[in-house]
């Protein structure tokens, strides 16, 4: 889970600032906003997985062991399926995320990320006007979730297939 911070958001002198980083206007090629979704289908898929597994080795456990240790192995199904429904649901009332993403002549870099979609476009609007207003200037503190948000893969090298599904 990704925790949140205050970022300053600032254009001054042609310079845009994201909390420390500063990206020259005249460098930035486009600037986009880009959805994060929580990976919900996967989780109700390992979700389905891991209970049909509980319930099939609860079941072998009942018919295998003796009286005195069925009702151990049936409260250790219970745990374990209760665990899952927790787990499940972090994922599923997890928040969507909108990362600003500013693109320059080298790869694209992920400036901030919030769950405002709304700000994320206002902010869009604001940089890709400020490079064409050279005496632009702008100001603004936005709650930047920081830490794991979505995918995160590095392709780099040679011989790279880039990111595989599971």
């Amino acid at each position: 889970m990704a925790r949140s911070v205050v970022t300053d958001v600032v254009v001054s002198r042609r310079v845009l600032w994201i909390g420390a980083e500063a990206y020259p206007l005249n460098n930035i090629a486009r600037a986009t906003t880009v959805k994060v979704d929580p990976p919900r289908r996967q989780a109700i898929a390992r979700f389905v997985k891991s209970f049909v597994t509980v319930v099939v080795l609860a079941f072998l456990a009942l018919v295998v062991l003796p009286n005195g240790y069925q009702d151990a192995a049936g409260l250790l199904a219970v745990v374990a399926i209760a665990l899952l429904v927790v787990q499940l649901g972090g994922v599923i009332l997890d928040k969507t995320y909108y990362a600003l993403v500013i693109e320059t002549a080298g790869t694209p870099n992920t400036a901030l990320v919030t769950n405002d979609l709304a700000l994320v476009h206002d902010l869009v609007r604001v940089i890709m006007e400020a490079i064409d207003n050279p005496q632009a200037s702008f100001h603004q503190q936005v709650t930047n979730y920081i830490g794991q948000v979505g995918d995160n893969f590095k392709v780099f090298g040679s011989g790279n297939v880039g990111k595989v599904g599971n």
